[in-house]
């Protein structure tokens, strides 16, 4: 199966944010496994880590801007925890007609 991409994990962490209005990093990391269910590569050990491809990608939307950057704000991040703002649930109803 192919590797999950960190554009890929936008809409469902969106969606899930959705879901529960705001989650820990740890949970939407947990969340998004369950969901996606990622295989193969995602699933290697980083060298010099303790987290596999996949839950660093998930990390990299806070360090990437991903979605809480200038040009998104679909998220808050705060304090360890993503909240989803009215400009993200806008976005997820156009993305999830």
């Amino acid at each position: 199966m192919a590797r999950i991409t960190e554009r890929e994990l936008i809409a469902p962490a969106l969606k899930l944010l959705e879901q529960h209005n705001s989650l820990s990093t740890t949970d939407l990391i947990s969340k998004l496994r369950v969901l996606l269910k990622p295989t193969g590569d995602d699933l290697k050990i980083l060298k010099d880590r303790n987290d596999d491809s996949f839950s660093q990608k998930v990390r990299n939307l806070k360090s990437h801007n991903s979605f809480t950057g200038e040009k998104n704000e679909f998220v808050i991040y705060n304090n360890g925890f993503y909240t989803i703002t009215e400009k993200g649930k806008i976005h997820i109803k156009n993305v999830y007609l």
